[in-house]
């Protein structure tokens, strides 16, 4: 807090609460600048600032199957998620039954409190060895507040995008499920004059990819590169000769469509983290691009 702030670097927010600058006059985020309470899986990993709130309508986890799990649904907060796929297509082992993909976590109503977004569920378990998890879900995108007293300029970037769904790799995840992505997370503008020629972003992550013969690979992270690039799909193991697992799902940004996890006997994809919410209090003026609009 204090009569101006201003972000010239990288500011990177994380831990149980969000992160909010005020300013009684200004609050400035310079050109190249970037302030990021984003999630994220993989190298780097980390959970955004107020991510993963208790309030969180959960997204369902995918069923176990021997002959090949069920992805994890995707978390949902200012949009509904998407739904895991489905695995064990042919019935080959116990249970005879194709193994459904977790539910989508659903869009939540306005919330009345100022938090990040929602976890994706996890995918199910395919094989048994002691160790063997199906992926885990990625966590939701992290909140942010910008508040003046007069003005909130935007040269440089604002992201709370939730983290890619996740994977047990190696032998332990066999024919395993991948997690399904983390929502985006929640930006608050909120000054009588708002001018932004940067970009503003709470995109949803990508579903893991199913397992195959020695895991999937992870979704990617919401972006934190630009407003409407939608994160990579995990891809499913290529597990010759019977491949490959499922595809996980592309993560959501503005105009995304296809937010299911991929179906496969192998193992399936996880499905996309939905998007997150953006709340602007104040005249917007500018060339800055956000997602959600």
């Amino acid at each position: 807090a204090g009569t101006t702030v201003t972000v010239s670097g990288a500011l990177i927010a994380i831990g149980s609460r969000p992160l909010v600058l005020l300013a009684t006059d200004s609050v400035t985020i310079n050109a190249g600048a970037t302030v990021d309470a984003s999630s994220g899986s993989g190298s780097g990993a980390r959970k955004g600032a107020g991510a993963n709130d208790s309030a969180c309508s959960p997204a369902g986890g995918g069923l176990s199957d021997l002959g090949g799990a069920g992805g994890g649904g995707g978390g949902g907060f200012g949009t509904t998620g998407g739904q895991g796929g489905v695995g064990d297509l042919n019935n080959s082992n116990p249970p005879a039954t194709a193994a459904l993909g977790g539910g989508a976590g659903l869009a939540q109503a306005t919330p009345n409190v100022f938090r990040g977004g929602c976890s994706g569920g996890p995918g199910g378990q395919g094989e048994v060895p002691p160790a063997a998890t199906g992926g885990p879900g990625g966590d939701g995108g992290g909140a942010i507040a910008l508040i003046a007293g007069n003005r909130i300029t935007i040269d440089g970037d604002v992201f709370a995008s939730g983290g890619g769904g996740r994977v047990t790799s190696g032998p332990d995840g066999f024919q395993e499920g991948g997690g399904g992505g983390g929502s985006g997370g929640m930006i608050l503008l909120d000054a009588p004059g708002i001018e932004s020629d940067g970009r503003v972003a709470a995109n949803g992550g990508g579903g893991a990819g199913g397992g195959g013969n020695v895991g999937g690979s992870i979704g990617g992270n919401g972006t934190t590169l630009d407003w409407n690039q939608p994160a990579e799909p995990g891809m499913g193991d290529p597990a010759p000769p019977n491949g490959p697992a499922g595809t996980g799902a592309p993560g959501t940004a503005f105009g995304s469509a296809s937010l299911d996890g991929k179906s496969s006997n192998l193992g399936a994809g996880g499905g996309a983290g939905g998007l997150g919410l953006v709340w602007i209090y104040g005249t917007f003026n500018g060339s800055g691009r956000v997602s959600p609009v």
